[in-house]
């Protein structure tokens, strides 16, 4: 499996889990936390806001490959994988969310701790199915 391979997979995978848990459950905890802070104006849908979602998505995915994935396929390590995802996901994320919690008044502790973890899950969960799926179709 190529790099550009894994790229579109870690891009398509990170975008499947992170809708998928928006549409779940991220969407009611997001619309809790902003109505109760009264932070209404914090996220407004835009044509600009969909084009830098999608730039977010590419280079989260890139940074998974680079950072997780490709270490973890040549130690043959899927907890490699997902200890790199985890971390990187983390760092990703806490720059968004304790940022928020530090400089936006009445931003709620407990949105900038959720938005960290959604971090950590979504890239653990990229680099180590991803690296998974490589490491099995080489196996074969």
């Amino acid at each position: 499996m190529g790099r550009i391979t894994l790229y579109i997979q870690a891009f398509i995978t990170y975008l499947v889990v992170d809708i998928g848990y928006q549409l779940a459950i991220g969407f009611s905890f997001f619309t809790h936390f902003i109505e109760s802070a009264q932070l209404n104006f914090y996220i407004e849908p835009t044509g600009t806001g969909m084009a830098l979602m999608l730039v977010f998505f590419t280079l989260i995915a890139v940074a998974n490959v680079h950072l997780c994935i490709l270490p973890a396929i040549a130690a043959k390590s899927v907890s490699m994988a997902l200890k790199n995802g985890a971390l990187l996901g983390t760092t990703a994320y806490a720059t968004l969310g304790l940022t928020n919690g530090w400089s936006i008044g009445n931003f709620p502790l407990a949105f900038a701790l959720t938005i960290t973890l959604e971090g950590l899950f979504f890239s653990l969960i990229t680099s180590g199915l991803t690296t998974w799926l490589h490491l099995r179709k080489q196996a074969l």
